[in-house]
């Protein structure tokens, strides 16, 4: 049995809020105005996204005003349903991954039912001002990185940059099959452009991050695409590619997403080619 749980929302910044839900690690965060807060990320299923509301609107004082998705998978837009009443804001192509057999699967594996989900209200395509009664929270997608609709949530008066799974803390990057691995550095540098000295990083899981630690995961995941690139342009084929490599993270990490790296070159017609020893 699955087992699901919050922990206390703790301040990281003057009226923002983070908490941790389990099963997954993600981290929960909560934007405060005297009139309402708004809620970013809403935990693994209905249940679950219900604890959420209540324990927020326990620890502001005030009532959930809206909810942000910053992408589709199961851990941050699952708990949307307990919040129907509220505008939620995510990707215009959050709806669409509802219908998908692999979004049925996720709920089954978790004991929700498919049909309890529920899609976010308002759309958004590239970039959103969401008003928390006074506060700005602006919600950007710098494009394909985590996935191919990964929303960042600004909140320019408190310094603090909720980067949904572009940036983790808890571990490495998860590389998963929907993934675009040319592209995610480029997303990131979308947040770069942001940040200051003093700037608050949320990643989707783990501690908060600084200016450092973000620069050298945005180093990280280019040199792992760019290896691989390299790699395929020396000839050199995926069941020899590790041993080949020089690789920015652990073995059991490269290993899992080598075969990803490798079909996403292929389909950008970079394949290894064998070559000719000169006459």
């Amino acid at each position: 049995m699955m087992q699901f749980s919050l922990g206390e929302f703790s301040p990281v910044a003057d009226g923002v809020l983070v908490a941790t839900a389990e099963p997954a690690g993600v981290n929960i965060g909560l934007v405060v105005d005297p009139s309402g807060c708004l809620v970013i990320d809403t935990g693994s299923s209905p249940e679950q996204g219900a604890e959420i509301r209540h324990q927020a609107e326990r620890a502001t004082g005030v009532p959930a005003a809206a909810v942000l998705v910053t992408h589709w998978h199961y851990d941050h837009l699952f708990g949307l349903a307990a919040f129907t009443d509220v505008p939620s804001f995510a990707h215009e192509t959050v709806a669409g991954w509802l219908d998908r057999d692999e979004c049925r699967e996720a709920a089954l594996g978790l004991s929700v039912e498919p049909t309890a989900l529920t899609a976010p209200t308002s759309p958004l395509s590239l970039a959103k001002v969401i008003d928390v009664g006074g506060r700005r929270v602006e919600a950007v997608h710098f494009g394909r990185g985590h996935t191919c609709g990964d929303i960042v949530a600004i909140v320019p008066d408190a310094g603090v940059i909720f980067t949904g799974d572009l940036l983790e803390s808890a571990g490495p990057p998860a590389f998963g099959e929907d993934c675009h691995l040319k592209e995610w550095p480029s997303a990131v540098d979308g947040i770069l452009g942001l940040v200051a000295e003093d700037t608050v990083l949320v990643p989707g899981h783990g501690p908060a991050m600084d200016r450092l630690a973000a620069f050298t995961q945005r180093a990280e995941i280019s040199g792992l695409y760019g290896q691989a690139e390299y790699l395929v342009s020396q000839g050199v084929r995926l069941p020899e590619a590790y041993e080949a490599g020089e690789w920015p993270f652990d073995e059991p990490v490269v290993r899992a997403v080598l075969p990803l790296l490798y079909a996403q070159l292929a389909a950008e017609g970079k394949v290894p080619r064998t070559r000719l020893p000169l006459a």
